[in-house]
Order: structure tokens, then C-alpha cells, then sequence
């Protein structure tokens, strides 16, 4: 370091005379305002400075003026850079594999973090501006440079570096500590390390292998591999949102096995390995290890312009819906959802986004009506968890098994509850209603972004407006926002904009919290997912107003009375403790974040 450092290493990055000298008096400024030393003794060591030829730091830490510990404290303000105390650090040691023994031990220095592209290392020297610019060549990384005292970065290097990590770590890294002056919170992470066997990630079988059971570990749905010009990259959707694992070593044998990779897929799929110019669904399930449970994988393949890409849905049977009370709604719309499941006619749509766990809640309460008296047929596609206890059909549109096939003989099979995957042309739809006018009650899903919305999109499928009123028994759009970490939940005072944009000019009326980010939720501060819905059950005044074909703003204004909102279930939810606005406003529709800040801002 300037401090401790060579006059040699000094050399490397010394800058003119003047500016030497202009650093020189800021330090010894910012140490004599601390209180470190006094004006005197800044003065004596500067007298010495020219004899000894060493930087002040240095000539001060031997009159003993200071210690080392205070010396960093005063760079990690001259330089703006963090101090951290690595005795206090936790650090993962699979981290070593970024920077040589050797290396670290030439320059004094260690790797302390890894977040997505940026490497944090603590530097005895911070300000050798050459070795940090290295580093960001032969890593890739962008680095950032924080120190410590020289004793603990040596400490910290013989521990890092005397042992190898766990095969499969169990903790993502730690964040890194004080990532720039006056940091507040760990960043999230969006990376985080995975470790192969060595003894078993030769083969491109035994790498996919130990993708699925990496992916598995980490709570993962979906993971995507996209072949790129110079390999694979991979990512992980946990809890809604993309990330990247890091294999360390084993890149390379992923890059250079990318088409055996994915050509293994394809087999255990049962689709064309040599069709490489359309797409193509297959699906197969496996054991991720010994002992674990077997998951079911459905695989989607696309060509692109760099090669395939493939998206591995994982269906983890373990985790299949059990029963409505699973997901944990907000306790009006859950008795709200009850009520409508105990009629025996008419139809219940659910609506959202791809990925907001429709289909989720169709199984719950399909699980909830479940008895030996009920006979329930669903028609999926395809199929996503399979139940002993329902009798499911799969779409398949090569020997046509359409919804509207399935729904025509359906009919014929004698059953009280219908589940259709999701109405998508005018054909299903009229099949759809036209069941639940016949003493039966039908479940199905709808892509819009509101309840209400739901009514205009069946308007579109040439549904007739009567037959709407009459079989529509009720409509719930949902959303899935990620829960708060229980593990590092703390009080939150989020940005003035974020504020703005949910409670307008006043204050929020809610404490609000947020996870600080720690091992449990790989630093996020997120773990798990929850519902936000709204819930609409048209009462008499709303069904006349669709049989008069009324506009959708009229319908609207009338289930005012009727509806219970997004905007409401957020609220609720916020003041639970169980998300943040952040989040709120990532996952929620901009019109339920505009009537959140009517009904709850100033």
C-alpha cells in the first residue's frame, strides 16, 4: 500500500510531483481532523520523509504515531474505498479459484467477493492502480478494491487459500462488504457459485446432470441455456427472477461441450437431434441425485441465430398444490374463492401473465373440491403435475386434442367439475360456457391483466353478452411478488420516487420493511413468493349491466362494490411485512399501482 508498500511498487503509479505532494497533505490532513496524530508530528514525519524516502503513511506507522488499523481508515477516506475488517468476514473459499495462490501472495491481496461481473479484493496497497487493472484483464471482472491491515489480509490469504470449498456450496457468497463509501445495504445478487465433482463433470451427461442438480438445490423453476458463438450460458429463475450461476473452472467444460449438452437434452426429451431449424417441446423426468426425489422436466427447444436455445421447466412433485389454504391468499379473497367453489354451475376464470402461477392456483382448488363423490376431467397442456385423484387429459394438436375436442367429450363423461388449461380461441370459449350452463362448474384461465379485463377479451371471442352474466360466476387476476427474507427482515426507508409512486406527497401509513440481504436468500433479500390478487364476483346489478352490453368503464364503475382489489391485497401485504414497494412495483400492472396511490397516498 502507499503506507506500507516498496518504493519500487510506489513507483509503478507515482504520480506528478505536485500531485504526490497534494496527496501527501490530504492524508496527513485527514489524519490529523480524525485525531490519529497531531500537527506536530505530521510535521516531524514529513521532515523525515525525504531521508527515509518512504510515503508518509509509512514514515509514520515507524515513529508509531499510529497504528496500521488507523492508517486504513484515513486512506479508505482519502481514496474513497471501504475498510473492511476481514477477521469479521465471512468468505467463501471457493472464491480462490478467481486469483492464484501466487498471485495473491506477489501483490499482497485477496478476493473477499463475487457479485455478477464485479470481484471485490482487499488490497494492501490500494492505490497500485496497475495490479487492480491486471486483475480486470485476467479475470474479466470488474474489480473493486477495498483494504484492511496487512496482518489480516495475510491472515485472510493462508486461510482462503489453505484448503479447497465444498463440492456444492450451500451458502452463495457473501456480499461485498462496504461495496463503495457509505453503502447501506448488501447488494442483490444476481450470481452466485456452484461446484462440480470434479471425479463426475467430465461428460456433457454428467455436466447436465450436475446443472439439474444445482438447479434443484437452489429452489429453482426454469433454466435456460443459450448457446452463445463462444459457449453456453446458463441462468436459474429462483423466486421469479433470472440468475446467474457461476461454475467457476467447470465454464470451460460447459463452453466446450454447449452442443452435447444440449443434444443430450434432446434425446432424454425424445425430440429430433438433428432438427435444428424448428422448434420443438418434449419432456422426461430424472433424479437430480441418490437421494432426492424424481422431478419432471419439461424442455421447450428454439433455434437461434447463435444456435438452440432450451428452457428446462422443472416440476418438482414434492411441491405440487395441496390444497387452497397452500396459497396463503389474502383471507378475504380466500373466503371469497370458497364461496364461489361451493356452487356447482357456472364458470371461474383465472387471469395474469405467463408465470404468475395460474395454474398453481386451478390444482389448489381443484384439491379443495376433490371427494369421492366428484368426479373432476382437466384438459392441460400439457400436463404439470399429475394427480392419482383427477382424471387429466394432455392437448396435443398433431392428432387433434384440442381444449375444444376435450371439452365436446367431456360433456359425455358424466363429471361435476371441469378444468380447462386456458380458453384461447372462440370455439373453447363458447365450449366453456356453454358446459357451465349445463350443471357444470368450470375452471380456466384467461391472459389479461385485470378481473375486470377479463370481460372485453370474451367479448373479443364472440362470447354472447347473456350467456357472460349468466354462467360468469367470478373472475380473479393475480400476481406473484416476491416474499421478504424472515431470516434478515429489517425496517425499510425506501427511495423518495419509490415513495412517491405508491403513497403520492404524504407518508406511508405502513412500517415498511426489507431484507438486508444474508446466506438464506443468496442476498437477495427475497425468499419465496406470495399472492396478490384482486377478485371480482358480479352481483345482480353487474350481470344486467353485461346482458345491456354496457361499456367495460360502466362494468367497472359498478364492481367497485364488488370487487376486492390488487390495489388493496398490496396494501395489505405491505403492512404484513411481507414484500416491499420495490416489488410492488416490479411485479404489479401500472394501473393497480395508480389506484394504490388514489386510495392510500395524500
Amino acid at each position: 500500500m502507499a503506507a506500507t508498500g516498496s518504493a519500487e511498487k510506489v513507483k509503478e503509479t507515482e504520480p506528478t510531483p505536485a500531485a504526490k505532494q497534494a496527496t501527501r497533505s490530504k492524508l496527513g490532513e485527514i489524519l490529523v481532523a480524525s485525531g490519529a496524530i497531531n500537527q506536530e508530528q505530521l510535521d516531524h514525519a514529513i521532515g523525515l520523509q525525504k531521508q527515509l524516502k518512504l510515503p508518509i503513511g509509512q514514515v509514520l506507522l515507524k515513529l508509531n504515531y499510529l497504528n496500521d488499523e488507523a492508517l486504513r481508515h484515513a486512506l479508505s477516506a482519502q481514496l474513497n474505498i471501504a475498510y473492511i475488517d476481514l477477521d469479521r468476514t465471512a468468505i467463501d473459499k471457493g472464491i480462490a479459484k478467481f486469483i492464484g495462490r501466487s498471485y495473491a501472495k506477489r501483490h499482497s491481496l485477496v478476493p473477499v467477493a463475487q457479485f455478477g461481473r464485479t470481484l471485490t479484493v482487499a488490497m494492501d496497497d490500494p492505490t497500485n492502480r496497475a495490479v487492480a487493472e491486471e486483475l480486470q484483464r485476467l479475470t474479466s471482472f470488474t474489480i473493486t478494491v477495498v483494504t484492511s491491515t496487512s496482518e489480516a489480509i495475510a491472515r485472510t490469504a493462508a486461510k482462503l487459500y489453505e484448503g479447497k470449498g465444498p463440492v456444492l456450496s450451500s451458502t452463495p457468497n457473501a456480499p461485498p462488504p462496504g461495496a463503495g463509501a457509505g453503502a447501506g445495504s448488501a447488494p442483490r445478487a444476481d450470481q452466485f457459485q456452484v461446484h462440480f465433482d470434479d471425479q463426475s463433470a467430465r461428460r456433457a451427461d454428467d455436466l447436465f446432470g450436475q446443472i439439474i442438480f444445482a438447479a434443484t438445490s437452489r429452489r429453482c423453476s426454469d433454466i435456460h441455456l443459450e448457446m452463445l458463438g463462444n459457449g453456453l450460458r446458463v441462468r436459474f429463475r429462483i423466486d421469479g427472477v433470472l440468475r446467474k450461476p457461476d461454475f467457476g473452472p467447470h465454464q470451460a467444460a460447459i463452453d466446450q461441450s454447449a452442443r452435447e449438452i444440449v443434444s443430450r437434452i434432446k434425446i432424454l426429451s425424445k425430440l429430433d437431434i438433428a432438427e435444428r431449424r424448428r422448434p420443438q417441446d418434449g419432456s422426461f423426468h430424472m433424479r437430480p441425485s441418490k437421494d432426492a426425489e424424481p422431478v419432471d422436466l419439461r424442455v421447450s427447444v428454439i433455434p437461434s441465430y447463435t444456435g438452440e436455445s432450451v428452457v428446462v421447466r422443472i416440476l418438482d412433485r414434492s411441491k405440487s398444490p395441496k390444497d387452497l389454504a397452500d396459497l396463503n391468499l389474502n383471507a378475504t379473497i380466500s373466503e371469497r374463492l370458497e364461496a364461489l367453489l361451493r356452487r356447482t354451475t357456472g364458470i371461474i376464470l383465472v387471469t395474469g401473465p405467463t408465470g404468475s402461477g395460474k395454474s398453481t392456483t386451478m390444482y389448489s382448488c381443484l384439491m379443495r373440491l376433490n371427494s369421492p363423490d366428484i368426479r373432476i376431467l382437466t384438459a392441460e397442456d400439457p400436463v404439470e403435475y399429475v394427480y392419482e385423484e383427477l382424471s387429466q387429459a394432455e392437448i396435443n394438436h398433431q392428432i387433434g386434442n384440442s381444449f375444444a375436442m376435450f371439452l365436446r367429450a367431456f360433456l359425455r363423461h358424466d363429471p361435476e367439475v371441469i378444468m380447462i388449461g386456458e380458453i384461447r380461441d372462440q370455439e373453447t370459449a363458447e365450449m366453456a360456457f356453454r358446459a357451465a350452463q349445463t350443471g357444470h362448474l368450470l375452471l380456466s384461465t384467461l391472459h389479461t391483466n385485470s378481473a375486470i379485463l377479463a370481460l372485453p377479451r370474451l367479448r373479443d371471442l364472440k362470447i354472447e353478452s347473456s350467456l357472460i352474466a349468466a354462467s360468469l360466476n367470478g373472475v380473479m387476476s393475480q400476481r406473484l411478488v416476491r416474499k421478504v427474507c424472515d431470516s434478515c427482515r429489517t425496517s425499510d426507508q425506501p427511495d423518495a420516487i419509490l415513495t412517491k409512486e405508491f403513497f403520492g406527497d404524504g407518508q406511508p401509513d405502513v412500517q415498511l420493511v426489507k431484507g438486508s440481504g444474508c446466506a438464506a436468500c443468496g442476498f437477495s433479500g427475497y425468499h419465496g413468493r406470495v399472492l396478490i390478487a384482486d377478485l371480482w364476483v358480479p352481483d345482480e346489478e353487474d350481470r344486467i349491466l353485461i346482458a345491456q352490453e354496457a361499456s367495460v368503464e360502466a362494468v367497472h364503475k359498478s364492481a367497485e362494490r364488488t370487487i376486492f382489489s390488487m390495489a388493496q391485497d398490496a396494501h395489505d401485504r405491505l403492512a404484513a411485512g411481507t414484500t416491499t414497494l420495490e416489488e410492488l412495483l416490479r411485479v404489479l400492472p401500472h394501473t393497480s399501482v395508480v389506484e394504490f396511490r388514489e386510495r392510500f397516498g395524500a
